[in-house]
């Protein structure tokens, strides 16, 4: 720990940035520096596994990136992207589509499985993986095509493409009524 001193215009605007009974001047001067939003959760829910403390560390970071550093740190393979889908990525034994909903803080997760992406996982001989994602709490939901389809047959559901409203604090997707916890990822930091 480092002791500084501050004038006394510095001094006040610290603490009118402040939330009382919880900042201190570092962690002011932390979330300015390091863009850090205000109010944002800096401990992890209890039931959301984090992807590591370097990753969590670096706020802000791209969608992109964050998809490039999941598939770089979750298998020893090379992907490329599947055109014309930006957010699909092959490589020899793995098909992995991304959405992504990247917000702190929020109670809904929302995401759209076209018919089209959907088609090209189901008729791929590789590991097909939908990975629903929010970047800006470092949450992966990271679910086989095979037992989103095996869901859908058991709540009978009949559109060709999914709307998917996931409760990232429960671990459910709302419209199968699933309890997806089992598909979290969970990197060790």
């Amino acid at each position: 720990m480092v002791t500084i001193e501050v004038d006394e215009d510095v001094y006040n605007k610290i603490q009118s940035l402040a939330e009382p009974f919880v900042d201190t001047p570092n962690t002011v001067l932390r979330r300015l520096l390091f863009s850090e939003q205000k109010g944002a959760k800096t401990k992890p829910r209890n039931n959301v596994h984090t992807i590591s403390k370097a990753i969590r560390e670096e706020q802000g970071l791209s969608p992109v990136a964050f998809m490039n550093w999941f598939l770089k740190n979750r298998y020893s393979e090379t992907f490329r992207t599947k055109s014309p889908y930006r957010m699909m990525f092959e490589s020899e034994k793995h098909l992995v589509y991304f959405q992504n909903f990247s917000k702190v803080g929020t109670s809904d997760l929302w995401y759209r499985l076209s018919k089209d992406p959907l088609n090209i996982l189901r008729n791929t001989q590789k590991i097909a993986l939908v990975c629903f994602t929010n970047p800006s709490e470092n949450i992966v939901f990271e679910i086989p095509i095979k037992d989103i389809d095996k869901r859908a047959a058991e709540t009978k559901w009949i559109k060709d493409f999914f709307e998917v409203n996931i409760d990232p604090a429960n671990s459910i997707w709302r419209e199968l009524d699933w309890q997806i916890e089992k598909y979290l990822v969970n990197f060790k930091s």
